[in-house]
């Protein structure tokens, strides 16, 4: 047992006389006050996402409803296996027939690290940054994180102003078992630090904004 040192034992209690004597003051700070929001509701959120997003290198397509299923295909067209992870089952079904015959089953791992396309639905965006937010609620992980190339579906009525609406208002995403917060293709400046796009994640994200 280590010997107790007198000097340091007088020391210490010095300390602790002098924090107990510090008086404390706590100041009341109106709610509206303690965050500083960029977008607000009455914003043009998705204008406002469709510009973040793009800023920092996703690439952006607005389509109508009707347009969805033409511009899956184009952007799948010469791509090589897809797994499909949309949460919504409408939107499920017209992905799986835009990926046809490359599709690959969702649940099973060694076959996802071989995908090219992962193609998801999201909880909600984030309009202030640009960002996806995509939990495990009802989808697989690999889905977004091992294909070089991830397409995720965007509906214009899914775009929240900021991470506090999402903390508000989107409780279940954050409950899930993992959720990922997406601003941009996957980077790293590790090694010598030089910019390297595509080393942890998807190289490309392509947004399809519905509505």
């Amino acid at each position: 047992m280590t010997a107790r040192n007198p000097a340091v034992d007088a020391l210490l209690s010095r300390v602790r006389a002098a924090v107990r004597a510090q008086p404390v003051t706590v100041e009341q700070v109106p709610s509206h006050a303690m965050v500083r929001r960029v977008a607000r509701d009455t914003a043009d959120l998705t204008g406002l996402f469709a510009a973040k997003a793009s800023a920092v290198g996703m690439r952006v397509t607005r389509v109508s409803d009707a347009e969805l299923d033409a511009a899956l295909a184009r952007l799948l067209e010469g791509r090589g296996r897809t797994v499909v992870a949309v949460r919504d089952a409408g939107l499920a079904a017209r992905a799986t027939a835009a990926a046809g015959t490359r599709r690959e089953p969702n649940d099973n791992d060694d076959l996802l690290f071989d995908c090219e396309v992962g193609i998801t639905d999201v909880d909600c965006a984030i309009a202030e940054s640009g960002s996806l937010v995509v939990s495990t609620n009802g989808r697989i992980r690999n889905a977004w994180i091992t294909p070089p190339i991830h397409i995720a579906i965007v509906r214009a009525e899914q775009v929240l102003a900021d991470l506090v609406d999402l903390f508000e208002s989107r409780p279940d995403a954050l409950d899930a078992a993992s959720t990922t917060i997406i601003t941009g293709p996957s980077k790293t400046a590790d090694i010598e630090g030089v910019l390297v796009t595509g080393v942890h994640g998807p190289g490309a994200v392509e947004i399809l904004l519905v509505g």
